[in-house]
């Protein structure tokens, strides 16, 4: 959460024209003109704990206009159950150069994954083997286990995309797996473990967020081949 004291949301500027937003076309989101934002990009997608609960804007537009009048907000982002989120720069999507933040760029999924290793107190006394056993047989699996996306798992597999079934073979097949999960849209992630998972079944919380970032002049905003990164909007 940024530190410094905020001005109030009216220090912005009203004389940029504010933006619609894509999924709610009457919600306007104030510009800013003094680092203004990012564009052609929506951060509607998870920021596994880099962005933080900024309680003093209980709406979008003042999420917006407080983050864009504090020079330590870089991004934020606006959801009706969580109001709004205020942090340092990210990186979105395939983005490599920058910080070690990460936002996804898709809105969140319901997913199909499960844990084939003990995770915390999720797995609390159970046998590693056991569970392992149990998590690998297309008999006793458990595909919903985890239906909000989790991080960590890394790059997605593209061998592994083309089911649910396939993508828990695959990890079960890698002795250093511990979990999976899959989405039709997205493909097949598996790896040693995963974290952070959403969800829990509440609808909300697989609508997208609303949020921006400031074009940081510092940035190239490259994809791992060194190529410039855009998200794709739809």
């Amino acid at each position: 959460t940024p530190t410094t004291t905020q001005p109030r949301a009216s220090a912005v500027s009203n004389t940029a024209t504010a933006t619609t937003t894509q999924h709610h076309p009457t919600l306007q989101i104030p510009p800013c003109p003094t680092t203004p934002w990012k564009t052609n990009e929506n951060l509607q997608g998870k920021c596994p704990g880099d962005l933080k609960p900024y309680k003093e804007a209980p709406t979008l537009s003042a999420c917006a206009a407080s983050c864009c009048a504090n020079p330590d907000c870089i991004a934020w982002q606006y959801r009706q159950d969580v109001k709004c989120l205020q942090g340092k720069d990210i990186r979105l999507g395939q983005e490599k150069d920058g910080p070690a933040a990460w936002c996804s760029d898709h809105p969140p999924h319901r997913w199909q994954g499960q844990y084939i290793k003990p995770h915390g107190d999720k797995h609390k006394g159970i046998d590693e083997k056991d569970l392992r056993t149990s998590a690998c047989s297309e008999k006793t699996w458990n595909p919903n286990e985890e239906i909000g996306q989790c991080f960590g798992l890394g790059d997605v597999k593209k061998v592994a995309s083309g089911s649910a079934k396939e993508c828990m073979m695959a990890c079960c097949e890698d002795e250093k797996c511990g979990a999976w999960q899959w989405n039709k849209e997205l493909g097949c992630f598996y790896g040693g473990g995963m974290h952070s998972c959403q969800g829990e079944g509440d609808p909300i919380k697989f609508e997208p967020f609303i949020g921006r970032r400031k074009h940081l002049d510092s940035r190239q905003y490259k994809d791992k081949h060194g190529k410039p990164w855009q998200m794709a909007m739809s």
